[in-house]
C-alpha cells in the first residue's frame, strides 16, 4: 500500500500519534485488541479480522508508537493496524506490543480522532484482568459509561463493580467518556503469565452475542487445549523431580 509522505512527515518529531488511512469507509464499531494481560485483546482482536476477511487499511504512525519493527514470514508489517473493508461496519485496531504509558493517552486520541472521522458510533476495548475466584477464569464482565447503562444492561452481561484499568484500554475509555462516541470494554478473567487462547475466544463469543456475528472460536479452543494439556504434563514432570528416590539414608555430617 502506497501513502503519501507528507501525511507521516507531519506526525514525526513530535509526541503524538496519527491514523494514516487512505481507504474511505464508514463504520459503525471499532473494535481494539492490544496486548494486555493474557494476551487476550491481540489475540481475540486477530482472529475476528482474520475471519471477517478485513484486509490492512491503515496504521497508525508517530513518535508515540514503541520503536518495534514487526515482520512475519521475513516481510515488515505495520505494528499497529487498523484493519476493515468497505462492506464492514466494523473495523478492528491490532498492536503487536503493549503501549507505553507516555504514548497511551496520543494513541486513544488518534483512534478517537479516526473513529469520529470515519461515522463510529462505538468503541469496544478487549482485555483482561487477573481472575481472584477461580469461578472467574473464562468469564467475560463488562464496564461501560453511565450513559450507556441501559444498553449494557440488555446485554446481560454482569458488570464488573470496582476497580481500575491499566494501561491502553483505560486511557481509551477515558477518551470516549468526553466524546460523542460510546465506549466500553469486555474483560475476561485471565492468568496475566501465558497467552490465553481461550480467555480470547470468551471475548469473541461476547462480541458474537452482542454484534450478531458468527465468528468461529474452534481453533482458539484447540490451542487453549494444548496448553492446559502441557501444562498438566509439566506440572507432572515437576513433581516427579521433587520425588526423593528410595535408597539408603546417607549419613550425616558437619556440613549436613
Amino acid at each position: 500500500m502506497s501513502y503519501d509522505k507528507s501525511m507521516i512527515e507531519e506526525v514525526e518529531g513530535s509526541d503524538f500519534a496519527k491514523c494514516i488511512c487512505l481507504t474511505d469507509i464508514n463504520v459503525k464499531t471499532v473494535i481494539i485488541g492490544f496486548p494486555g494481560m493474557g494476551l487476550v485483546g491481540a489475540i481475540a482482536a486477530q482472529h475476528i479480522s482474520e475471519k471477517l476477511k478485513l484486509d490492512t487499511i491503515g496504521f497508525i504512525e508517530g513518535t508515540a508508537i514503541p520503536p518495534v519493527a514487526v515482520f512475519l514470514d521475513g516481510y515488515l508489517r505495520h505494528p499497529y493496524r487498523i484493519m476493515g473493508k468497505k462492506d464492514s461496519e466494523i473495523a478492528v485496531f491490532i498492536g503487536e506490543s503493549v503501549v507505553t504509558p507516555e504514548g497511551a493517552y496520543h494513541i486513544a486520541k488518534a483512534i478517537m480522532n479516526w473513529a469520529e472521522k470515519h461515522g463510529a458510533k462505538e468503541i469496544i476495548a478487549l482485555d483482561g484482568f487477573p481472575f481472584l475466584d477461580p469461578k472467574d477464569e473464562s468469564k467475560v464482565y463488562m464496564v461501560a459509561e453511565p450513559e450507556i447503562k441501559e444498553k449494557a444492561e440488555k446485554l446481560k452481561i454482569p458488570p464488573l463493580r470496582s476497580g481500575f484499568i491499566r494501561g491502553f484500554a483505560g486511557a481509551m475509555l477515558n477518551k470516549t467518556m468526553i466524546s460523542s462516541v460510546d465506549g466500553f470494554a469486555f474483560l475476561v478473567g485471565t492468568r496475566p503469565d501465558l497467552p490465553d487462547p481461550g480467555g480470547a475466544a470468551s471475548l469473541i463469543k461476547t462480541v458474537n452475542t452482542y454484534k450478531g456475528t458468527d465468528i468461529n472460536v474452534d481453533t482458539l479452543m484447540e490451542q487453549s487445549d494444548s496448553i492446559k494439556k502441557k501444562l498438566a504434563e509439566l506440572a507432572l514432570q515437576t513433581q516427579d523431580m521433587n520425588v526423593q528416590p528410595p535408597g539408603p539414608k546417607r549419613k550425616s555430617t558437619f556440613y549436613t
